[in-house]
């Protein structure tokens, strides 16, 4: 019986993502034999081993993926939120100004469909080559709900997006009253320089330049601004009333435009369609369920390599005590697959996009007819990748556009150990169980190039935060094997079939989905060279 061992499936959101590494097959097969495998898988996940800061202590359970999504005042999920307090309490002068938009809820699950195909040749007994082309279908499940709070709200939809003819008017009059006031300031500086009236004259123009500054930063930092009618309104308005004495008082004129404000709660449409708003800082797709095209992933090109094999058999026994067999082999993973969108929020790509090099030790142990047991470990060293990202705490779903820098990605090599007993119940058919772990560390950022026009301070270490990865995963399934019987000479046609569950049972860094992946696979045998069916021979039966 041959044996189809997989690697690991680890899992990339978000975001973050998580990406997913390719399946590989590490048993050998017979010289001059070519073994086509048609495997397909099913995973899908919407929650995650996650890790949140609070008071100061890291807390780390399982999450919802939604969780991103939900805040009872909004709070967390709009970008720029924080900015735009600082702005207004600034204008204001109130300190403790807070915003409050509303509720929001959500549903997201991820799911993919990933064929494996490919071939494996035994150049000889001791050596087999092959190559994997992965064909996969992303899709996620989106589901938001926004519950604007409109007794006790003070923030609405940003006029910028929904009057910015308003918003224009008032931010041109500001500049205006600038203009007035320097020309006055130069002037009586000019002729009385260093008098008190020199002094408020600068003081008014440094007055209106504060003020026309912080309310362009209040307009653009988010997709939020005080609704007509608030306190906060009101406060904004005070404060246009006293600037405009002051300009009045001194011979300036008024401003000629006032403030505009929210005058539209934000709804459920409205939040799933503000990143794509012009005006919402953000630009990008909406908020919405995404079904992938098939795309291909990376290709994975594979050397494997017998080391040792034997038996130990009682005298005049008719099958081996026990059986084992040691392998080695050395793997290459090509970026081939897309990496996910920077502008397509909640999207997955269907690889890293990168060069890895992975090399593995796997062996089996037989005892008797029935009993079996096999083990692998694998070491990966993956390549750096030059892309662009939006450099925010994996917590933002919709990170503003000023935040997309030209980054150099270094992912961190990862550890790989696998387990699995087998119960033989028949020449033809087993049982199994699966364990496997997986653990990546911490991946590397950094940003280069000059930052653009409108570009807001970023620091890549929050790329770097939830990139580890430790996992957990256990799972049973069954195989059926006619090669035995075809190298006997039972069977005219060998094949192979299986089914397997795989669920994630343990893990931690902060992404790591909690996923469930249903797989299958066939594999058939065709000779290129040596006859149509090799000899019985040991060689093969301690493959199995």
């Amino acid at each position: 019986m041959r044996r189809t061992l997989s690697s690991l499936l680890c899992l990339v959101a978000l975001s973050g993502g998580v990406a997913e590494a390719q399946v590989t097959d590490v048993t050998l097969v017979p010289r001059g034999q070519l073994r086509l495998r048609f495997d397909p898988s099913f995973t899908s996940w919407n929650a995650r081993f996650g890790e949140r800061l609070e008071n100061g202590a890291l807390v780390t359970e399982n999450e919802d993926l939604a969780s991103d999504l939900t805040s009872e005042t909004g709070a967390s999920v709009f970008p720029g939120l924080a900015s735009l307090e600082a702005h207004i309490r600034s204008l204001t002068g109130n300190s403790g100004f807070v915003g409050i938009a509303g509720a929001s809820s959500a549903f997201l699950s991820h799911d993919v469909t990933r064929i494996d195909l490919g071939g494996h040749l035994g150049v000889f007994d001791w050596l087999t080559l092959g190559a994997t082309v992965p064909v996969m279908k992303n899709r996620t499940a989106l589901e938001v709900a926004f519950r604007p709070d409109s007794m006790g709200g003070n923030l609405g939809l940003n006029p910028l997006i929904s009057d910015p003819g308003g918003v224009n008017d008032f931010i041109a009059s500001l500049e205006a009253a600038l203009g007035l006031a320097q020309a006055r300031a130069a002037s009586i500086c000019g002729t009385t320089p260093g008098t008190g009236a020199c002094s408020d004259a600068a003081s008014l123009e440094g007055q209106i330049s504060g003020f026309l500054s912080t309310s362009r930063n209040a307009y653009s930092s988010s997709a939020l601004f005080p609704m007509r009618g608030s306190q906060a309104a009101q406060a904004l308005t005070d404060a246009t009333t006293t600037l405009d004495q002051d300009l009045n008082a001194a011979g300036l004129g008024g401003l000629g435009a006032t403030m505009a404000f929210a005058s539209e709660w934000i709804t459920s449409k409205t939040f799933a369609s503000l990143p794509s708003k012009g005006g919402s800082g953000i630009q990008g797709a909406p908020l919405a369920p995404i079904d992938a095209l098939w795309q291909i992933g990376d290709v994975e090109l594979t050397a494997l390599v017998r080391i040792a094999r034997g038996e130990l058999r009682d005298s005049g026994a008719v099958a081996p005590r026990l059986t084992y067999s040691v392998g080695a082999g050395f793997l290459i993973r090509l970026g081939t697959g897309s990496v996910d969108a920077h502008d397509v929020f909640l999207d997955l790509g269907t690889g890293d996009g990168q060069t890895d090099f992975e090399g593995r030790l796997f062996g089996f142990v037989g005892v008797g007819e029935r009993l079996g047991l096999r083990a692998g470990v694998r070491y990966g060293i993956q390549q750096s990748l030059d892309l662009l990202r939006r450099v925010a705490p994996p917590e933002t779903v919709t990170p503003r556009v000023g935040t997309l820098r030209a980054v150099t990605w270094t992912p961190a090599s990862y550890l790989g150990f696998e387990l699995e007993p087998t119960w033989r119940l028949s020449p033809e058919l087993s049982l199994f169980g699966s364990y496997r772990l997986y653990s990546k560390g911490v991946d590397g950022y950094e940003i280069f190039g000059e930052a653009v026009a409108g570009s807001v301070p970023v620091d890549a270490a929050d790329l770097e935060r939830e990139s580890g990865v430790t996992l957990h995963q256990a799972g049973f399934g069954f195989r059926y094997s006619s090669t035995d019987g075809w190298f006997a000479g039972v069977h005219s046609s060998p094949m192979e079939l299986h089914a397997r569950v795989l669920y994630s049972a343990a893990g931690s860094g902060g992404q790591t989905p909690i996923a469930m992946r249903v797989e299958m696979g066939i594999k058939i045998f065709r000779g290129i060279w040596g006859g149509d069916a090799p000899a019985p021979s040991e060689s093969v039966r301690s493959n199995r």
